[in-house]
Order: C-alpha cells, then sequence, then structure tokens
C-alpha cells in the first residue's frame, strides 16, 4: 500500500515542527548530514507523519539535502510525492540506499565525493600518518593551551565571534557562511550539538570544534565534525589536539563513529549506468584543476588532510530529474550561499 505524505513548507508548518522533525532524527538520522536536514535555517521540508526531506529552493530548482529523514522503505513514496509537485529537483549527497530509489525512478545519479569516518572503538593515535595528532599536543602543551567542552552561555560571546570572524577572514569567500552543503556554525548552544573549545595559558579563546550528532535507532551513535575554526595566529595544529580530546571524550562515552564530512568530488569513478558523461568530466576536471584547487577551494589538500585520519571512504551521490545538470549546477553557488 502506498504511502501517504502530506506536504508542509517551513519549520512549523502542518505536521512538520520543529518537535516532530526532531523524533524523525532521533529514529532515522543515521547518516552525516541529518542533523543538518533538520534543524539548517533557510530550508523548507516536504513530507508528512511517514518522515520528510529538506530542500532548499533556487529560482525553478529544489535542492534536496541528503536522505529523507524516514524508513527507506518509505523514501520512494515520499520523493515520488515531491517530485511529483516540483517542476524540477536534484539531490545532493545522498547515501547509496537513497540513490538507487532515485535512478529506479527516472532520475540520473552521479558520484559527488566521498565522506570520511573513522570507528572509535579501538581507534588510536599511533603510525605516521597520524604524527599530527601527536604533535598538536606536545605543542599546544608547550603554548599553554587547555581544550574543554563548555556551553556557549558560559563563553564571552565577543570573544567567539572574532574567532569566527577572523577564521572567515583566511577564506576566499570572506564575508558570508557557506550554507546547504554546509551547515553554518551556530554560535549558540544547540540541541545534542557537542562543543569544545581552546584556550591560551591567559584564558583567552584561541580555537573550537563543533560536533552534530548521528543517531542509530534513537540514540547518539556518533558525530559529524561540523566546524573547526581558529584564530589566525593560533598554533596551526590545534584543530588535531581538539580532535583527538573529542575523540577521547566520545570513545569514553562509547560512542561507535565519528564522521570528518564530504571531500567533495574525491574518487569519482561513475560507474553507475545512469550517469551523466560530461558532468563525470566535469567534475573530475575540476578536481585535477591546479588553478581551481588555488584559487578557490584546495579540493585535493581537503581529501590528502582526511586520508591522514585512516578511516573508510564512503561515496555519496548527486542526482537530477529534469532539466540541464549543468544548469542546475550553475546555481549550486547560490544554494551553497556563495552568490
Amino acid at each position: 500500500m502506498r504511502a501517504s505524505f502530506r506536504a508542509g513548507a517551513g519549520p512549523s508548518s502542518g505536521t512538520l515542527t520543529e518537535k516532530f522533525r526532531y523524533r524523525m532524527l532521533q529514529e532515522y538520522g543515521n547518516f552525516a548530514l541529518a542533523y543538518s536536514a533538520t534543524f539548517q535555517p533557510c530550508m523548507d521540508y516536504f513530507g508528512g507523519e511517514g518522515g520528510f526531506l529538506s530542500y532548499k529552493q533556487v529560482g525553478g530548482t529544489a535542492f534536496v539535502l541528503a536522505n529523507p529523514l524516514a524508513p527507506l522503505s518509505s523514501c520512494e513514496d515520499l520523493i515520488r510525492d515531491f517530485v511529483s509537485k516540483k517542476s524540477e529537483v536534484c539531490f545532493w549527497q545522498s547515501s547509496r540506499s537513497v540513490a538507487e530509489i532515485l535512478e529506479k525512478i527516472g532520475f540520473r545519479v552521479n558520484e559527488l565525493g566521498a565522506e570520511t569516518r573513522i570507528n572509535l572503538k579501538g581507534y588510536d593515535f599511533e603510525g605516521p600518518k597520524k604524527r599530527n595528532f601527536r604533535r598538536a599536543l606536545n605543542r599546544t602543551a608547550r603554548r599553554g593551551y587547555t581544550i574543554a567542552e563548555r556551553q556557549i552561555a558560559s563563553l564571552d560571546r565577543k570573544e567567539l565571534q572574532t574567532v569566527s570572524e577572523r577564521w572567515r577572514q583566511t577564506r576566499v569567500v570572506k564575508d558570508r557562511e557557506m550554507t546547504f552543503l554546509t551547515r553554518p556554525a551556530i554560535l549558540d548552544d544547540e540541541l545534542d550539538v557537542r562543543k569544545f573549545f581552546t584556550f591560551d595559558r591567559d584564558g583567552r579563546l584561541q580555537a573550537f570544534a563543533f560536533f552534530d550528532p548521528i543517531y542509530e535507532r534513537g540514540q547518539i551513535a556518533g558525530y559529524l565534525c561540523s566546524a573547526k575554526r581558529r584564530l589566525p595566529e593560533a598554533d596551526k595544529l590545534v584543530g588535531y589536539a581538539m580532535l583527538y580530546y573529542a575523540i577521547r571524550c566520545f570513545q569514553d562515552e562509547g560512542k561507535e563513529i565519528l564522521s570528518f564530512g564530504l571531500s567533495p568530488l574525491c574518487g569519482i569513478e561513475n560507474k553507475e549506468s545512469s550517469s551523466n558523461r560530461l558532468m563525470n568530466f566535469a567534475f573530475r576536471a575540476v578536481y585535477r584543476s591546479g588553478l581551481f584547487n588555488e584559487l578557490i577551494y584546495p579540493l585535493k589538500g581537503l581529501a590528502a588532510h582526511k586520508s591522514g585520519f585512516c578511516g573508510s571512504a564512503e561515496q555519496t551521490y548527486c542526482a537530477f530529474k529534469r532539466g540541464l545538470p549543468l544548469s542546475q549546477l550553475a546555481k549550486m553557488p547560490k544554494a551553497c550561499g556563495l552568490a
């Protein structure tokens, strides 16, 4: 029997209240962007009592973020209902299981890049590839840094804003937060989000790292490292020190996984029969481009950085239903807040 989904738009429309979305998140939020799909600002929602999906409307195109927050058995009906109401739809950073559903109902599926995650059980910091963790601990100790998990309410908000803004001035995009595929760093306390901070010997804030929860059967199974920022003059390895502290903390709590998120366009082979050859070529060309990596976004450097955590890499997918994929790609900067 086909499931019934009642549509809604906006965080408090119909059944798609924040309370309802949080309940769906706890039950079905077993992927890295689940928390972002549930709570990221400026997103719209579609679904009903059986679950929902999260999307951003850019012109005539609906950009769907990651997987639906629903039982896998209900995802096909939810997606079909959504597509029937939207003239142009594309999906971004979906899992393999959802990509198979999309391919079945007529989407063209392309690999998007690999997500890196580690199994926290038994994870250690030995070996040459993990030397930056050990170096970071030594260097932060010499500088007199301390790392602690704290509530935002206990911090100087002006100091926190300064760290965030000065970090952003070191990025290519300096005047705004990236959105959609990256959840903006929320400088406030958030439900189930873990926040770690580094202070110098005089107690001044130097850096922070935020971790979004990943759920399994109603419990928090692990986290996604969703944001890391530091003052430009802070030790360059302080991010590793915060990760070390967080990993040890999560291990002590019996958590299972830590995701480092997406390495865009990394590891793309596109063996799917429905993939677009022109898009495959474009993705690989962008990834290899020295000019793109130097001036726009360091795709290769990011992938190399994440490979140093010695985790496993799982491919993610994008998918297109109607219209020219390249025209939808041209809207991606706006979806991500870059235009």
